[in-house]
């Protein structure tokens, strides 16, 4: 019973460490087209004239504080992703144990029942 507990552990570990890679490689995605966006609007700047200017000064900025939002989300994904691999690690260290006390159980029985 304790081996199927601590293997839907591991399983649900496994879920939550793939689903936070999983949002952190989005982050990085929205980051990557954030920044590239901005550099867009950085090259257009000798372009614009009065208005354009400002408005497109304004939208690269908001891009900026955008991509740097999207970097902040993408590093904590990237810990909780972290987190949640090295709960799989103890998990899969609990299971390994439990498995390791089951056959020592197992042994010990046999043991007895030769010598009985």
């Amino acid at each position: 019973m304790i081996q199927r507990i601590r293997t839907v552990e591991r399983m649900q570990s496994a879920v939550a460490a793939s689903e936070a890679e999983a949002a952190r490689a989005r982050l990085v995605g929205v980051a990557e087209r954030t920044r590239s966006l901005a550099a867009h609007y950085a090259h257009r700047e000798g372009e614009m004239v009065g208005a354009d200017l400002r408005s497109g000064s304004a939208m690269r900025d908001q891009l900026q504080k955008l991509t740097e939002l999207s970097e902040k989300q993408a590093e904590e994904a990237e810990l909780q992703s972290q987190a949640k691999r090295e709960v799989l690690a103890q998990s899969d260290m609990r299971l390994r144990k439990a498995e390791e006390g089951t056959r020592d159980l197992v042994r010990a029985i046999v043991a007895g029942l030769e010598k009985g």
